[in-house]
């Protein structure tokens, strides 16, 4: 029985080195977008980028201060405003990033603007919407104010003294998340990606061996399905492993020479292990459940792209999920890359925790387990079918 799987693993491998295609979508293509959607997106993951948002305004009591504060506010291009009468419900109901409430006694002596962020804003927004608020502020009150202390100041330095007054309250709302970097999120994601079209060159050798009338000899022999999917199952596995190691590689030493940053996986070595291995049974069943589905290559390389590609697009590989709006973020949930990615930022977010790292791994094993009992299901009842 060994060496049935030994010759099993030899000709799985001698089958793929054969397919330039299959090595160049396994290993090339994830090795070129790791590259480059690290290096392009390293700036869009940086805190220090900007990133114009929607924000809410409230205003206790309209007068002609409040109204020229707000008609000034809005006039920057920087934000789109939403006027609500509760701040606080409507950036928790809404998700937004920022909010400014004006009290009825604005334009009076001390502080009556509060300044709301979520606690995920990011620090470019934050210093943008203090400058919306000091120039919209200061172009209504405090310049008018100053100028009648000192006449004698030129504009410039009416508006200096201003910007030096306190002006309005910050308040932060919310839980700080923690967000990946370029390359923590490029890596994960075109590795699972990656890994997901093993399904074709699973698909093709398994169409092949049933045209070729392979699968009937063996039925003959009385070799059963479950034998025939371990056989399967090892040789990819190692082939999982190989591309994963390799992306991990190209995150840590490949892309930092190129100016991105270096994937830091801080001694997490097991936890990467597990996530790897229960990754690739995921893939792997969920590949042959397809293959015993389809009747040629075609329809597998079709259909099996396809999935791949709404999986991805939903899951946060093209898309990182923290920039999705809500809906989206929850229709992630229905994706096994998705949950794949929620293992990886487990061990780089959360330095591995296993409050962070426990579902996703039972998520991505309960739908391999899945997969796998289809695949045992239709190849068995074709098996029997065959005799």
């Amino acid at each position: 029985m060994l060496n049935g799987y030994k010759a099993s693993i030899k000709k799985e491998f001698l089958l793929i080195s054969r397919d330039v295609h299959t090595l160049l979508v396994l290993f090339v293509m994830p090795m070129i977008f790791i590259l480059i959607m690290s290096l392009a997106m390293r700036d869009a993951f940086s805190k220090d980028s900007a990133v114009l948002i929607d924000g809410a305004i409230s205003i206790e009591q309209s007068n002609k201060l409040t109204n020229d504060f707000m008609k000034n506010l809005l006039s920057d291009d920087g934000f789109k405003w939403q006027k609500v009468s509760n701040i606080q419900k409507a950036m928790m109901d809404k998700n937004l990033m920022v909010g400014v409430e004006v009290k009825k006694d604005f334009g009076k002596d001390g502080v009556h603007i509060d300044v709301y962020f979520n606690r995920e804003v990011n620090p470019s927004v934050m210093v943008l919407l203090k400058q919306s608020i000091i120039k919209a502020s200061t172009s209504v009150t405090m310049v008018e104010t100053i100028e009648r202390l000192n006449p004698w100041l030129s504009m410039e330095e009416k508006v200096d003294i201003a910007k030096e007054k306190k002006i309005f309250n910050e308040h932060y709302i919310g839980n700080e998340q923690k967000r990946p970097t370029s390359v923590q999120q490029s890596v994960p994601a075109w590795l699972i990606f990656s890994m997901f079209f093993i399904i074709i060159p699973i698909s093709n050798t398994f169409i092949n061996e049933r045209n070729s009338g392979t699968l009937s000899r063996l039925a003959v022999m009385n070799i059963s399905s479950s034998k025939l999917l371990l056989s399967k199952i090892i040789p990819y596995a190692l082939i999982n492993q190989i591309q994963f190691v390799l992306m991990l590689i190209v995150g840590i030493y490949i892309v930092p020479i190129f100016g991105g940053d270096s994937l830091d996986i801080g001694g997490h070595y097991l936890l990467l292990a597990i996530v790897g291995f229960v990754l690739s049974f995921a893939t792997i069943s969920y590949a042959l459940a397809l293959a015993t589905m389809v009747k040629t290559a075609e329809q597998a390389t079709t259909i099996g792209g396809l999935m791949n590609i709404i999986f991805a697009a939903i899951g946060g590989v093209m898309v990182p999920l923290f920039i999705m709006p809500s809906l989206m973020q929850n229709l992630a949930n229905i994706s096994p890359m998705s949950w794949g990615l929620d293992a990886f930022m487990a061990i780089f977010l959360h330095d591995g925790n296993t409050t962070h790292l426990t579902m996703p791994l039972v998520w991505l094993s309960a739908f391999g387990a899945a997969m796998l009992l289809i695949a045992w299901y239709r190849l068995n009842k074709e098996i029997k079918d065959t005799i």
